[in-house]
């Protein structure tokens, strides 16, 4: 019968043989339904409880809501174990973690779908739904919705607590908007606030009474608040730790005085020495980095400046670069490289870079990093594996995982804007909300510009002026 297609007639007496025998022809049948893509199929997988059959045939197409469905209802639809060679029962309880992977599979399929469609929200919902606290938290501050992101990880406490606590410095950045120069004492103290909600902020406190541009007695104002000195007491603090060799503390201090710019030297000259080196690595540079970037911008834009503002700008660039990689930001991670080239052709400075070795960079990575159905068909060269490898090996894995991927904001996919505007980083017509910088004409993709903050405080324009997305 079942080679002349009586399936129903086969099926329907296949019991009187065995039950063993009638659910491998149901199992036969649904694969042939599987391979002509028939949704009669969905019974036979149920009948016999193989699960793992119709969730992949709903997988396979895109019927992601459906699969996900299969998967959490599974405990429903099992069929009853058959009996062993022994007589004894196979316990289901085996297979329980197999569905519960399966569950955590389809439920992150969903979420990815919803997150590159624009829907950070509806993402997060599929992570919740299966406890996945990290990429749930990931998918809000990845799609920028960051009050949303900092609301749900007070509530889920401290199993979301390293999330929650990025959500509410990238919250307090949005407050440090250099445009509006802090317009109002509420913004200066919303952003502190944010900022004494996380437990260890003594450092986010410090960048943020850094940054602030307001005259002497508000500084001094914001600085009580924070339970910091004055900044008169700073430019004490700051030269007395320096006659005691702690440089960090130095540069901390100075940028909290009266004289910011002189920390600028200071830490300067240290990242420049450990580039200079051969074991250096993000760790070692990106603190030092990341604390002068918050240097008051009527400072650092100063003339007398100038010098250690480029090479400030181009060490920012360069290190910017590598934490793309890191966070994989495939897409700006050439407009770094790109940006740091031509800051170090058209300024003069002194930095342990050469333009040629970021050219051999940038092509070692795109050789070796792109998946093989993107790159050529040439395989990377031998030096260009070395130099890969060298470059890996200056960047520490990620230590918030669920944060690794490009940033999608609601939006993305829509249309950008009646009159179109294209991108000053990839040349490229922009798709979704754009971001417009300093200079009101150049613009960028909101996703692009999100990300460059991420890894690189200062404006894609090279103009010393902080970026601020949020």
């Amino acid at each position: 019968m079942v080679e002349l297609g009586e399936w129903d007639k086969a099926l329907s007496v296949a019991p009187g043989v065995s039950m063993k025998y009638w659910r491998k022809l149901m199992q036969r049948r649904a694969d042939q339904l599987i391979q002509e893509e028939n949704d009669d199929v969905i019974p036979y997988c149920i009948a016999i409880g193989d699960v793992k059959k119709l969730v992949s045939f709903f997988t396979s197409r895109g019927q992601l809501k459906e699969a996900l469905l299969v998967a959490a209802c599974e405990g429903n639809i099992q069929m009853s174990p058959l009996p062993t060679a022994t007589g004894s029962s196979n316990s289901g309880a085996s297979n329980t973690d197999d569905y519960n992977e399966l569950l955590h599979k389809v439920s992150k399929e969903l979420a990815e779908w919803y997150f590159q469609d624009g829907h950070a929200v509806l993402a997060a919902c599929c992570h919740l739904a299966v406890e996945n606290i990290e990429l749930a938290m990931a998918a809000l501050i990845r799609g920028n919705e960051l009050e949303l992101a900092a609301g749900v990880g007070s509530v889920l406490g401290e199993s979301a607590a390293p999330a929650t606590h990025y959500a509410l410095e990238l919250l307090a950045r949005k407050c440090m908007t250099v445009t509006t120069c802090f317009p109002s004492l509420g913004y200066r103290d919303l952003a502190a606030d944010l900022l004494m909600m996380i437990p260890e902020n003594k450092l986010q406190l410090v960048k943020l009474c850094a940054f602030y541009p307001g005259c002497a007695a508000e500084i001094n104002d914001l600085h009580e608040k924070c339970n910091l000195p004055d900044v008169e007491e700073c430019l004490r603090l700051a030269e007395t730790v320096q006659a005691d060799g702690d440089l960090f503390e130095t540069i901390k201090y100075y940028l909290l005085s009266t004289e910011p710019e002189k920390a600028l030297p200071i830490g300067i000259q240290y990242v420049k020495e450990q580039l200079c080196g051969s074991d250096w690595t993000l760790d070692s540079v990106c603190p030092y980095l990341d604390l002068l970037s918050y240097i008051r911008t009527e400072r650092l834009v100063l003339h007398k400046c100038s010098e250690f503002r480029n090479e400030l700008l181009i060490l920012c660039g360069y290190v910017g670069a590598l934490l793309a990689i890191r966070r994989q930001y495939n897409s700006i991670v050439p407009a770094l490289y790109e940006y740091t080239s031509q800051l170090l052709k058209r300024r003069e400075v002194s930095v342990p870079l050469r333009i040629e070795q970021l050219s051999e960079e940038l092509d070692a990575w795109r050789a070796c990093s792109q998946p093989a159905d993107d790159s050529p068909g040439t395989p990377p060269s031998e030096s260009q594996r070395r130099v890969y490898s060298l470059l890996l090996s200056r960047i520490p894995e990620e230590p918030l995982q669920g944060m690794v991927g490009p940033d999608n904001v609601t939006g993305s996919n829509l249309p950008s804007h009646a009159e179109p505007h294209v991108s000053c980083l990839t040349g490229l017509r922009i798709q979704g909300p754009v971001f417009f910088l300093e200079d009101g004409k150049s613009a960028v993709s909101l996703n692009d510009a999100l990300m460059w903050a991420k890894v690189n405080p200062f404006s894609p324009l090279g103009t010393g002026i902080r970026l601020n997305p949020f």
